[in-house]
């Protein structure tokens, strides 16, 4: 066979493999918030490898069921993740589940749903069946991930801020990953790194009361948060954030790693305690 012919083939079979693995996500479902129903009408899937160690699971396999488009990369992160984010802020409604894919007895359940009362975190369900799987037919290659899923709360209907759930929805996603660790510097190396660099910056910045030094070292996702609870605090908010400044500088001394996937970071203290950055228009920035 000519060498042509033979490259010719191989951009094909890359090419259909490349759009089969961004073919939009697809879901028939119905979310039931107490008694009001949200249509499900978009689906997404990313796994994460938790090179950070800092997940519950080994490797997280977060399926995400919305009533809209959302930006494949809100599903990035460690814990406090884009989409949830969006969720706080009415801008998609549906449902989170993550579990390990190794082990499909056991799920968390995420209502990504603005909270009825302002502050208030999203709820999230556990699902667990010892010997059964909460999935019909979970199947995962190494571009996609489908299935069934199907729950019915217990619970009758209850108020805006504990809302009884019910769903069922057939799903078809693209599946992403994590980006790859470009750096993991360790010791003396994550203490002098620009991370750091940034986060003695926010520490100063809160010592002072100085929020306009705050907004620059800040993403946009945390400056639209911390916006609303400087808002909140009103004449209380430079007091609160010299003793935030103050819980801030204990930890200063005890980073111990610090782990970059390209334009985002992870400073861990410990294995319960790390901060997050990004880097936007050039700038690393603190994202918590």
């Amino acid at each position: 066979m000519k060498k042509s012919v033979i490259v010719f083939i191989l951009i094909v079979i890359f090419c259909g493999q490349s759009a089969y693995a961004i073919d939009q996500g697809t879901v028939q479902g119905i979310l039931k918030i107490n008694d009001r129903e949200v249509k499900l009408t978009r689906s997404y899937a990313h796994l994460h490898d938790n090179a950070e160690g800092l997940l519950s699971f080994a490797r997280e396999l977060r399926i995400v069921l919305v009533d809209r488009d959302i930006p494949q990369s809100s599903l990035r992160g460690i814990v406090f993740l884009p989409v949830n984010s969006l969720a706080r802020e009415g801008g998609v409604e549906g449902i989170m589940i993550t579990l390990d894919p190794a082990d499909q007895s056991r799920a968390l359940i995420t209502l990504l749903a603005k909270p009825a009362s302002q502050g208030h975190s999203l709820m999230t369900v556990t699902l667990g069946a010892t010997g059964s799987k909460i999935f019909s037919g979970l199947l995962m290659s190494n571009v996609r991930v489908s299935g069934e899923i199907e729950y019915t709360d217990s619970r009758r209907q209850t108020d805006d801020d504990l809302p009884a759930l019910v769903f069922s929805a057939k799903f078809s996603a693209p599946l992403f990953k994590e980006l790859p660790v470009t750096a993991d510097l360790k010791g003396q190396a994550a203490r002098n790194g620009i991370q750091a660099k940034v986060y003695r910056e926010k520490i100063n910045a809160l010592k002072k009361g100085d929020f306009e030094a705050l907004k620059r070292l800040s993403t946009e996702k945390a400056n639209r948060r911390d916006a609303a609870m400087i808002a909140q605090m009103g004449d209380r908010a430079k007091a609160f954030a010299k003793e935030a400044a103050e819980d801030l500088e204990k930890s200063s001394s005890l980073i111990r790693r610090v782990v970059v996937r390209g334009d985002t970071a992870v400073m861990i203290f410990s294995d319960k305690h790390w901060a997050t950055f990004a880097k936007e228009r050039g700038h690393w920035k603190t994202d918590d």
